[in-house]
């Protein structure tokens, strides 16, 4: 999970191309995301410089967008130079950092360090809670944690706080249909991970139903859990199935993320192997 940074821009271009770059995230379109993240980042240098507080929330956006394409290294730099503006400019709002710090998290996931993670989570955290806060941010905070932990073998802290995760989201279900999903979708990792595949398969079912619901059939982000449920599958032995999910997690994922994007790469190699069985 991943956060946007509001900020303040200084004019209503930039703020309307931002805008129109978050839309286009958010539906999956990333190569029209990255133009316009490119061309608002390009004005807002040119027209007030290269360290000024007004990038940082388009410094985030590209990290968001690197991430989900698997350009790690485009999407760290983006991260850490935002980071460092804040920082230089004061730090006046803690959620920005605390959003940054969060955003670093995931990216280190996603680069399978979750040790890296840990760290970048922890400090979004201590950072979140220094003040008084809004508690879905905090939940965001503590959902992208837990995926962590799943990742680092702590089955007990992990489950504790994915269900606190989701009484926080489950107060609002419409509003916060996405973000149940993707709990659910941790939820049936860590079920996975603990050995209880078929009940792995069931969560990861609803996770799927409710992406869908939110994002639409052809959402990138339903990629991961597409391969998730198609490994419960196959440790079941229903191979035609495992088949199935994995070519539409394939069909979804080609031509839109980097081509050694991990989950993409994970879905050639599964598809590979289940030719053979």
């Amino acid at each position: 999970m991943t956060l946007s940074l509001e900020g303040t821009l200084s004019d209503e271009g930039l703020r309307a191309g931002l805008a129109q770059a978050r839309r286009r995230i958010r539906e999956g379109a990333y190569p029209e995301a990255g133009a316009l993240l490119r061309h608002a980042l390009a004005e807002a240098e040119a027209r007030l410089g290269p360290d000024h507080p007004a990038l940082v929330p388009a410094l985030n956006e590209c990290g968001i967008l690197g991430k989900y394409t698997g350009d790690f290294e485009a999407a760290e730099f983006a991260y850490l130079r935002a980071l460092s503006i804040d920082e230089r400019h004061g730090g006046a709002d803690p959620a920005v950092a605390a959003g940054i710090l969060h955003n670093l998290g995931g990216l280190a996931h996603a680069r399978g360090d979750a040790a890296a993670a840990q760290e970048w989570a922890r400090r979004g955290l201590a950072v979140r809670t220094s003040t008084a806060v809004d508690p879905l941010l905090v939940a965001a905070d503590h959902a992208a944690l837990a995926a962590i932990l799943v990742d680092l073998g702590k089955a007990a802290e992990a489950r504790a706080v994915l269900w606190g995760v989701l009484a926080v989201y489950r107060q609002d279900p419409r509003r916060h249909r996405y973000e149940i999903a993707a709990t659910l979708h941790n939820l049936g990792a860590l079920q996975f991970r603990t050995g209880d595949a078929a009940g792995a398969a069931i969560t990861l079912r609803r996770a799927l139903r409710m992406k869908r619901a939110a994002l639409g059939r052809r959402h990138p982000d339903l990629g991961v859990t597409l391969y998730n449920l198609a490994r419960c599958l196959q440790e079941q032995g229903r191979l035609r199935a495992a088949r199935r999910y994995t070519r539409r997690a394939l069909s979804i994922l080609e031509g839109v993320v980097a081509e050694d994007h991990p989950t993409l790469a994970a879905c050639r190699r599964r598809t590979a192997a289940l030719r053979g069985l």
